[in-house]
């Protein structure tokens, strides 16, 4: 039999704790790469599935600009309709206003002069 010195030991040690070590960092390196490949497939994933989103976002604002931009065409037609009925209303209620109010009062002086002519007080 082979007598082993304290030396010999200690090398032993040593080196059984090297390949103890190695074989943590192996694992540990091999669950990191684990760890980083699923990482990049979510963030793959995720552009994958952002990009025609953000696409079809811009679509949509793109449409809800024409209708926006319809819209206020349409307002504006509106605010052009209530100035012209206002300026008719206005127009009507003078054109009718003041020849009623002449009309009633030559009715009233008319009254006036015939109570005045057959002698009513």
């Amino acid at each position: 039999m082979i007598a082993f010195s304290a030396r010999d030991w200690a090398a032993v040690a040593l080196f059984s704790s090297a390949a103890l070590v190695l074989f943590v960092i192996a694992v540990v390196t091999t669950n990191l790469f684990r760890v980083v490949t699923s990482l990049k497939d979510l963030v793959d994933g995720v552009t994958s599935e952002t990009v025609p989103l953000i696409n079809e976002v811009g679509n949509t604002v793109r449409g809800v600009n024409k209708e926006l931009e319809r819209v206020d065409t349409i307002v504006g037609s509106v605010q052009r309709v209530a100035q012209n009925v206002e300026t008719i209303s206005d127009t009507v209620q003078m054109a009718v206003t003041n020849p009623l109010v002449k009309a009633l009062a030559f009715f009233a002086g008319a009254r006036r002069a015939g109570k005045k002519f057959r002698g009513d007080k």
